[in-house]
């Protein structure tokens, strides 16, 4: 029977699910992800992967997860967001959210990621921040190994803290080199 290590600190089980030439991600409160995407486009598939990382015990730190306000508006916003705040300065928190995240999870459905999520990739990339995809972006210049498409639920279950004893996930290949 397949040993899991679902006990090991959670950045001990990230290091591990990356690779050993990636080091383990500060922190000792449990892992943290990002998950980004068209919210405009494809909210509803946003919630869903972000919904299988907190059911394994994977805190999401962005995006709030609350209602969008605005739809049909080129930014999305949030019930959470403050009304009086311009739409940059939700953007720049929402960026240091995400990049004090252990990983991010980028939401893509039929490769679609949209203009700011494109962005935002092009940041995160530049940070080595470890970033797994729902399917294969269309339309980014950056090299991703097919081994970093996951769903969201096989990569929690890798992860995350509630996954059963024993489940061990596909392998995960590392972050693609700068």
């Amino acid at each position: 029977m397949p040993m899991s290590n679902q006990s090991a600190h959670p950045a001990e089980r990230l290091a591990g699910a990356f690779g050993e030439d990636t080091p383990a991600p500060p922190g000792s409160a449990g892992l943290v992800v990002a998950v980004v995407g068209s919210f405009r486009q494809h909210y509803a598939h946003v919630v869903h992967a972000a919904e299988a990382f907190v059911a394994a015990g994977i805190t999401v730190g962005s995006p709030s997860l609350s209602k969008i306000v605005n739809p049909g508006e080129e930014f999305a916003r949030f019930a959470s967001d403050p009304p009086q705040v311009p739409d940059h300065h939700i953007q720049a928190a929402t960026l240091e959210k995400i990049f004090t995240s252990d990983f991010v999870y980028v939401v893509a459905p039929g490769g679609y990621i949209g203009r700011t999520t494109s962005y935002e990739l092009g940041r995160i990339h530049e940070r080595g921040i470890p970033t797994y995809y729902s399917e294969m972006p269309k339309d980014l210049p950056i090299g991703i190994p097919q081994d970093l498409v996951r769903s969201a639920a096989c990569l929690a279950a890798r992860l995350g803290t509630s996954a059963p004893s024993g489940v061990v996930g596909p392998a995960l290949g590392k972050e693609p080199p700068l």
